[in-house]
């Protein structure tokens, strides 16, 4: 019966479409220069819109299993943050890298599974594209940023990879991090596929009515 019902579940969520990014998003961006400060501050909603991924944040830090992040569920991302590392809370003024992260299924869908196309074993973003995330200081504010570079490491070899860390600070930028799941679903995923994005401005998706003040 616990089969059923979870099987249940999984068809259900893989027949909802992905939810639609809020009217205005992708037309109201401003550049870094004229955007209001919006101080580091936990991750609340992203989305990609070219490839239709749309994700929710777990409360708090990135999970940390083994060494590893693992997000604790799969249908949310997470953003990591620790005490010996000095990755950032998304902001304007971000003072070195934001760290995201969030799984893909084998078999089940998951909050990433848009991000990387394992059958074909390539990206599914391309540069240029655009993420949008707001945050629990942004208000009807997100932040922009645009993808800059793509990577697909083994998994032993991320954390050491100047490539995608960088040699020191580096303001402004953000990482994904999800798995890569093999065509072959009987084989173990050993890669990462980590998008680096620059912070470009933000964009206001408040509506008319609340922009209007009253008379």
């Amino acid at each position: 019966m616990g089969i059923v019902v979870i099987l249940a579940v999984v068809a259900v969520w893989q027949r909802e479409s992905p939810a639609k990014p809020p009217e205005g998003l992708e037309s109201n961006e401003v550049v870094a220069e004229q955007s209001p400060p919006i101080a580091p501050s936990a991750a609340e909603e992203m989305f990609i819109p070219t490839i239709d991924v749309h994700a929710d944040f777990e409360d708090g830090a990135c999970r940390v299993k083994d060494g590893a992040i693992d997000p604790a569920t799969l249908d949310k991302a997470c953003t990591y943050t620790a005490a010996d590392k000095p990755y950032s809370l998304p902001g304007t003024s971000s003072p070195d890298v934001v760290v995201i992260a969030g799984h893909t299924g084998a078999g089940v869908p998951a909050v990433f599974d848009n991000l990387y196309d394992g059958s074909a074993d390539h990206h599914r973003v391309k540069i240029g594209d655009k993420l949008y995330l707001r945050t629990a200081d942004s208000g009807d504010n997100w932040l922009v940023y645009q993808a800059t570079d793509l990577h697909d490491p083994v998994k032993e070899g991320l954390s050491e990879d100047s490539s995608v860390w960088g040699e020191g600070a580096t303001p402004g930028r953000l990482l994904t991090i999800s798995c890569i799941q093999p065509a072959n679903p009987l084989e173990s995923s050993v890669r990462n596929a980590v998008v680096g994005w620059q912070f470009q401005g933000t964009s206001n998706t408040a509506s008319e009515a609340e922009t209007v003040s009253p008379r």
